[in-house]
């Protein structure tokens, strides 16, 4: 009895797709050479000879496209019974359900390589017969209504396969919102590398990736690069979900650029990757060829029709949702790259779309409402900054500066973050007096160095302040009393010596001039800051009789501080003529 493999199967596909081509041929088309009509007559009886078959003798197809293989893991190329790989007798099973294969004649191929083997045949079986996989199908030919046409003209324009169009149909399902857990973002769901790498801007206030148009751009340019690079589409589609590092990788290690090679061998490819490729093929197919899939009465959504006005940067959503006579809501979906409910503030305009039927009411009103540049400007944090250093420079709260950069209350800014602030000159205050900073007592001499201080901010870290001030971590270490191991305290200042051409326009330093040195453990060290407390340091010489009790009586102490003043335990025994320090309060001279 004869059966038919899934090679027949590709030879039928791509004999029906020959006898389309033959049965139809196009306008101004030459007459054929008589060899060429010999060929035809050849394929059309091979074609009709292997319908026949089919005919007679049905294919085997699982009814889900996840449904197992029973071909053995290991194939030699020798017969499964003459190796060690030969499965032990197993009961004859069932007769499985068999379905007809005929329905595949004919079909129209997308421009996209398609490789006719039984992952595809099933997955299309499945969108085909399974009402929950035909009812997936329908809900994303709707979608792809909205976006489809602007995806396909972009790939028209590159000159790549417009069915590259179903690829962001697997990818996200046309969700310019669609987001993954390992950080894929938008319709093609790029992550941040690749995006950032082919012009996408991604900052807290924006996120590009979400911009159907924009995103598109990138991705095209990225898939086109991945085929120049790797010269087969199911390769640059893997790349392209796996990334292309480690599909090159495998590449390497198995000495094969052949997908489909890649796809069977043991740990070769993701089982997920070999998927995504698959699926792409078999939506593009079902795209051509609707009504075989029971989905010729499909309306696709009408298409998103938008139009761009140039704002400048800074502009509210909401205000640009009322000029243009819409909700919040609607503004948001049209925009949805705008992560913070207005346009990002340091550029000086950003296009934002509108419905197009809007356009003209959104100008009117627009103009009429006398709007111009908002009252705000973008200020970028310095290294050392604090919030609250740049609500006093600009005359406002922390609470309203955070709220209008939509922060939490409590959030800390790092250096280099952009924020809004009131379009005001900012004002300048100086400290209400020189800061005083504790030294080691080494001297440190640079020829080509300039000595500055630096006081810690919030969640400074060690790296981060040795690469800005272009030093490393070790000579910051050397420099100051502080260790690697624990993590610096806001307040602390770190002195250091920084090359002469290091830009310190975008940090708070200060100059040895605007700061008071004090050598830690120094007399002077020790009296300015008791000093400050309205307290003397003192040395005081222990008489017959004395204890902790008495002495920190005397000096309005406790125990507890004496002890620690001195570096020693609490249940001290002192001896006459010894001397402890103790801090008594001014004026000194009532205490003796």
């Amino acid at each position: 009895m004869k059966r038919v493999s899934f090679i027949a199967i590709a030879w039928l596909a791509l004999l029906a797709q020959a006898g389309s081509v033959a049965a139809e041929p196009s306008a101004g088309a030459k007459p054929a050479a008589s060899e060429d009509v010999d060929v035809q007559v050849e394929l059309q009886a091979a074609r009709k000879e292997l319908l026949a078959l089919v005919a007679r003798e049905a294919v085997v197809i699982p009814d889900r496209p996840d449904a197992e293989e029973t071909a053995p893991a290991v194939r030699s190329g020798v017969p499964p019974s003459m190796t060690s790989q030969a499965p032990p007798p197993r009961k004859a099973a069932p007769a499985p359900q068999r379905t007809r294969l005929d329905w595949l004649e004919g079909l129209r191929l997308p421009d996209l390589p398609v490789r006719w083997d039984d992952r595809l045949v099933r997955m299309l079986e499945y969108y085909r017969t399974d009402a929950r996989g035909r009812a997936v199908v329908r809900g994303l030919l709707m979608r792809k209504g909205r976006y489809g046409a602007l995806l396909t003209a972009k790939l028209r324009a590159a000159q790549l396969p417009e069915d590259l169009v179903y690829l962001a149909m697997v990818e996200s399902a046309y969700d310019p919102r669609a987001k993954s857990d390992a950080g894929a973002v938008g319709v093609w769901q790029l992550m941040s590398a690749p995006a950032g790498a082919y012009g996408l801007d991604i900052s807290r206030w924006v996120d590009e990736r979400m911009n159907v148009s924009r995103s598109t751009d990138a991705a095209v340019q990225y898939l086109r690069d991945l085929y120049t690079d790797l010269g087969s589409w199911p390769l640059a589609l893997a790349a392209f979900n796996m990334g292309s590092g480690a599909l090159v990788r495998s590449m390497q290690k198995y000495n094969s650029n052949d997908f489909w090679l890649l796809a069977n061998l043991e740990a070769g490819l993701p089982y997920e990757t070999v998927s995504y490729v698959t699926k792409v093929s078999a939506f593009a197919i079902i795209g051509k060829n609707p009504g075989r899939f029971g989905l010729a009465d499909v309306a696709p959504d009408p298409p998103i029709e938008t139009a761009e006005v140039a704002l400048p940067g800074g502009t509210s959503l909401a205000k640009v949702a009322r000029a243009a006579g819409i909700d919040l809501a609607q503004a948001q979906a049209l925009n949805p790259e705008l992560k913070r409910g207005r346009l990002p503030p340091d550029v000086k305009t950003w296009s934002v779309r509108i419905p197009k039927d809007r356009l003209a009411k959104f100008r009117d009103k627009w103009a009429s409402a006398g709007n111009g540049l908002p009252p705000y400007r973008t200020y970028v944090m310095k290294l050392g900054e604090r919030v609250s250093d740049v609500a006093d420079a600009y005359g406002t709260t922390v609470s309203k500066l955070l709220k209008l950069n939509d922060l939490p209350e409590g959030a800390s800014v790092r250096s280099g973050a952009k924020l809004l602030v009131p379009d005001v000159e900012p004002v300048t205050r100086a400290d209400p007096e020189m800061p005083a900073v504790g030294v080691l007592g080494d001297r440190f001499v640079y020829s080509d160095r300039k000595r500055v201080f630096y006081r810690v901010a919030e969640g400074d870290e060690l790296r981060e302040i040795a690469e800005f001030f272009k030093v490393t971590p070790d000579e910051i270490l050397l420099w100051n009393r502080v260790s690697h191991d624990c993590k610096l305290q806001r307040g602390m200042f770190l002195q250091l010596f920084v090359p002469l051409a290091t830009d310190l326009t975008q940090a708070i330093v200060l100059t040895p001039n605007e700061v008071r040195t004090l050598v830690v453990g120094s007399e002077e060290f020790f009296n300015f800051h008791e000093t400050q407390q309205n307290r003397v340091r003192l040395r005081y010489k222990v008489k017959a009789g004395d204890t902790l009790k008495s002495i920190a009586d005397r000096f309005e102490l406790s125990v507890g501080s004496i002890a620690r003043i001195n570096r020693f335990s609490r249940d001290t025994k002192l001896a006459p003529d010894s001397e402890i320090i103790v801090y008594a309060p001014e004026p000194p001279a009532k205490k003796r």
